[in-house]
Parts: C-alpha cells; sequence; structure tokens
C-alpha cells in the first residue's frame, strides 16, 4: 500500500477519530424512513440532508441544491457521547470533501461544516423536513467485503488504508496504514496478517502491543474500525490511529 505524505488541518482534532466513546452494534438496522433536514451553509448554500441511525453509527447523503447535478454525496460519521454528530463527506476515492459536527433537537439541526482542504468553516442551520426517505440495509454480502478501503482528509489531511484479501471460506489476509501530519509523519501500522471473518467483521490483537484489541466491521460500501482496549492509546505513534470511517475504493 503506498501513501501520500499529508498535512492534518490545525482547525481539527489532532486525532480526528478520539471524539466517540460509544460502541457501535452494527447489522441490527431494519429498513425504516429516515430523518431529513433542509436548510443552509453560513445562510446562502441550500442543502438536503437525510440520514438513519444504527446505535452510535449515522448513515446518510446530503445534497447541495444550487449545484446543476444535485448529485447525493455520501455521508457517514458517529454520535459522540455528549449528543454531538460528526459527519463525514465522501467522494468515491475515500477523499474528505467536509466535515460536520454539531446537535439535533426536536425540530433543527445546528453546528458547522468545515472544509479538510482550505480550513473554511460555515455555519450549518437545518430544519426537520416531512420528507420520506426509505433506508436500506447496511449489510453486505460476505463475497463482496474484500478489496481496498481508505479515507483521505484531502492532500493535507490524515489518510488511512487498509486492504482486506480473501484466502479460502474461512480465511483472510489484512494490512493497515495511517499516518498523521509532517513533519512528524507519525504512523499507525498492522502488517499483513490472517485473520478469520465471522459475520462481516473480524476482531485483532496488534502484535507486540499492551494488548491493544481493534475490531473492524463490514458494511455496504465501507468499514468502521474501533479500539476495544484502552491500550491501543499508546500502541502507535503519538496522533497516528487505526480507527476511522474507511470507504471501500475498489
Amino acid at each position: 500500500m503506498k501513501l501520500v505524505t499529508l498535512l492534518f488541518p490545525l482547525f481539527l482534532l489532532q486525532n480526528p477519530h478520539s471524539h466517540s466513546k460509544r460502541s457501535i452494534n452494527f447489522f441490527t438496522h431494519q429498513s425504516q424512513n429516515e430523518i431529513s433536514w433542509m436548510g443552509y451553509l453560513n445562510s446562502k448554500i441550500p442543502v438536503f440532508l437525510h440520514y438513519f441511525i444504527d446505535d452510535s453509527l449515522v448513515v446518510g447523503e446530503i445534497t447541495y441544491l444550487n449545484t446543476k447535478t444535485k448529485t447525493p454525496i455520501p455521508l457517514l460519521g458517529e454520535i459522540a457521547s455528549n449528543g454531538e454528530y460528526r459527519l463525514l463527506e465522501f467522494e468515491k476515492d475515500g477523499t474528505i470533501t467536509g466535515v460536520i459536527l454539531g446537535k439535533s433537537g426536536t425540530s433543527e439541526f445546528n453546528g458547522s461544516w468545515t472544509s479538510p482542504k482550505t480550513g473554511k468553516q460555515l455555519a450549518v442551520k437545518l430544519n426537520l423536513k416531512d420528507t420520506t426517505v426509505t433506508s436500506v440495509s447496511i449489510e453486505e454480502s460476505p463475497e463482496n467485503i474484500h478489496g481496498t478501503y481508505s479515507y483521505k482528509y484531502s492532500k493535507e489531511g490524515y489518510q488511512g488504508e487498509f486492504e482486506l484479501i480473501k484466502i479460502d471460506q474461512q480465511k483472510s489476509s489484512f494490512e493497515l496504514t495511517s499516518v498523521t501530519k509532517p513533519p512528524a509523519l507519525n504512523v499507525a501500522q498492522i502488517d499483513k496478517d490472517t485473520v478469520k471473518i465471522d459475520k462481516n467483521q473480524f476482531r485483532y490483537i496488534v502484535p507486540d502491543s499492551e494488548g491493544c484489541e481493534i475490531i473492524v466491521k463490514l458494511c455496504k460500501g465501507f468499514a468502521v474500525v474501533k479500539y476495544l482496549s484502552k491500550s491501543c492509546r499508546d500502541a502507535f505513534g503519538l496522533g497516528a490511529t487505526a480507527e476511522g470511517i474507511y470507504i471501500k475504493t475498489n
């Protein structure tokens, strides 16, 4: 796996995935109507946003209504223990084009939108819409979970990638690398190893660590890597993390 040197913007937390304290329990979601919002960024840019929530995981789309094509953009994120939403706009290659932080009330969603590329920040003010959007299952067929997953906070932000390759019906190999900002270029790296996947997820104890255990959960078109032990915070270089939401790029 080849990674490009990245600079993580100062306006984001040093660890872009450290905000969340809640556990994730995937594959419990049943088809239902999603939550829909409509409003503006910076009181000028009209947007339509919809999502469903599966435990603390948020899956949906955002559409910029002032664009010609009005193409929906995948939106993935989590809800932190304080109730704050952290939602990421993803391009097909894993580039994150926007980070939305905010909280939802009974009829309003308020917060901020930030560009990882420029650091520009816009206020977010949305109103609840009585619009029916039926969500789809995030559960992926076991035959389709293998491939490359990545995220990139623009060319100047954190970057992570992992590959999952099928060996046989019971075993797969995976490897993971994540890089922080220069000049330190701290790295979270897990060399290629063999794992057994059970119900589209697997647990793994990082070698030569103080018992750092991660869980990788593979969904339709994306995956989530989470730490299961506190020792993982010190398992890699300062600020480097294996945690994150990765979108499938091939």
